[in-house]
């Protein structure tokens, strides 16, 4: 089986001391770092911009970038749920103003790159080589923020690293509230030593820094806060299955939710998919073969279904068109070429109504993402694989749809298993054909090709990922276990 994949217009070089184009530093969180590259260039997608990648280190908490102006910061930070937040008040109520400015949960702050240096002796030197980028704001009045990354820096050095700056002319006062510019200074400390339990090897590093960089803030994310608004302990309806917060907007930024696009989730359980894409504008429609898991266990004239009570507790439930029950494999849709996004997390974990192996139903949901979504559409799911048996070729290739993906992907680790958050984009023109969705009980693997990290997975889980011999040249094709 081939593999096909595609990165998203953007460009990765060496970090330079000085760019003809603006560079920014983004504050991003430690986790889910595999899900950062692939974030932004969706929101640089959405929006039509390009950015350009001076760093992209997985075990750094920062991302230098460079973008053509300031208000494709702005953007960024309107979906900024990896950028995290430097200080500032949060509003106290997320669901307050129009959603479209909500979008990154990794990022927290974003920042314009004044000077980086290996030491603050050659951090000065070049400001002082270089005074027209600190220029423009020496007048105003100004607030420092000092931030260690990997390292919790004593306050008394944060003074002195402060008081340093006065040998560059500032005529602004002083101001902690209300500031005209907000000045961070960054020092970036090796991940590797970070966890030390050792008061005086911490106290040892203090300033053996990696780097230094020296910022002028331009604003946080106000997307971290959904995360904790749309926490499935608070949720009014929520099952063992239900997406937690953060991973269901990193998995629904990648199908580009915006206001006048359908996005659809064919095993939308108890909708934690459709919360998220109808969070950033999109309309969303759900189905299940188990409409107990939309509804919810109440009867009656009257009662709400649990999808619709959680809907309006986000404050979406005119965006949710319907909820549906039916076998997706029997499903109702009578035409393709309508659906802008199909974005899910196939039921691995719970038996079949007929038996359906999991790379067949792989395979079918991409054939059904070709036949059903519009030109340009995405199709973005949950693939969970053995982490020792996965290899890039375990992604379906089908005519028309291309792999977006960046480095290794994205994915969830768990040990031995993970979940791998795959994202394909319709390029074929037309709806092609119509999927069956025929299956049987063997799953067809050549002889002596390698069997997909996927192939039965539930029996592996359960199983507790034993070991098992790939084919050799002479293998017989697997069958079903019995």
């Amino acid at each position: 089986m081939l593999t096909s994949s595609f990165v998203c217009p953007a460009t990765v070089s060496r970090p330079s001391k000085v760019s003809k184009m603006p560079l920014y530093v983004l504050r991003v969180c430690m986790e889910h770092a595999t899900f950062r590259i692939p974030s932004l260039l969706s929101v640089a997608q959405l929006y039509g911009f390009s950015i350009k990648f001076i760093s992209e280190d997985a075990d750094r908490g920062i991302v230098v970038i460079e973008l053509d102006d300031d208000e494709d910061v702005d953007k960024l930070l309107e979906r900024g749920t990896l950028i995290l937040p430097a200080g500032e008040k949060l509003p106290p109520d997320p669901y307050a103003k129009p959603s479209s400015d909500l979008r990154l949960t990794m990022l927290s702050t974003a920042s314009r790159l004044l000077a980086q240096a290996d030491s603050y002796d050659q951090l000065h030197a070049y400001l002082h080589e270089h005074p027209e980028g600190l220029r423009p704001y020496l007048d105003k009045n100004f607030k420092f923020f000092v931030e260690g990354i990997n390292h919790r820096i004593p306050s008394s050095r944060q003074r002195k690293s402060i008081d340093a700056f006065e040998q560059h002319g500032y005529t602004g006062k002083a101001a902690m509230k209300d500031p005209e510019v907000e000045f961070i200074i960054y020092e970036e400390y090796d991940l590797n030593e970070a966890h030390s339990h050792e008061k005086s090897h911490r106290l040892e590093r203090d300033g053996q820094f990696r780097q230094v960089y020296f910022c002028v803030k331009m604003g946080e994310s106000r997307a971290r806060p959904l995360i904790q608004a749309h926490s499935v302990k608070t949720r009014s309806y929520y099952g063992n299955t239900s997406m937690e917060a953060e991973m269901g907007f990193l998995m629904a930024g990648q199908a580009l939710p915006a206001p006048g696009k359908i996005v659809y989730d064919p095993f939308a359980g108890t909708g934690s998919m459709l919360y998220s894409c109808a969070h950033w504008g999109a309309t969303v429609l759900g189905s299940d073969i188990d409409g107990r898991q939309m509804r919810g266990k109440g009867q009656g004239k009257g009662y709400v279904p649990g999808v619709y009570r959680a809907a309006d507790q986000y404050g979406v439930r005119d965006r949710v068109l319907d909820c549906m029950t039916f076998d997706i494999t029997r499903g109702p849709w009578r035409r393709g070429g309508w659906l802008d996004a199909v974005v899910t997390d196939p039921p691995y974990y719970r038996p079949p109504s007929r038996p359906y192996e999991l790379v067949n139903l792989t395979r079918d949901l991409v054939l059904f993402a070709r036949w059903i979504l519009v030109p340009g559409g995405r199709l973005v799911f949950f693939l969970p694989t053995v982490s020792e048996d996965y290899d890039a070729v375990d992604v379906p290739v089908v005519e028309g749809m291309r792999e977006l993906k960046w480095g290794e992907g994205s994915v969830q680790d768990f040990g031995k298993w993970g979940r791998r958050l795959i994202t394909m984009e319709k390029t074929a023109d037309d709806d092609g054909a119509r999927p069956s969705f025929d299956d049987s009980e063997a799953v067809e693997v050549d002889s002596g090709a390698k069997i997909p990290g996927h192939f039965q997975f539930r029996e592996r889980y359960h199983e507790k990922f034993t070991p098992r011999l790939q084919p050799s040249s002479s293998a017989a094709s697997p069958g079903p276990e019995t």
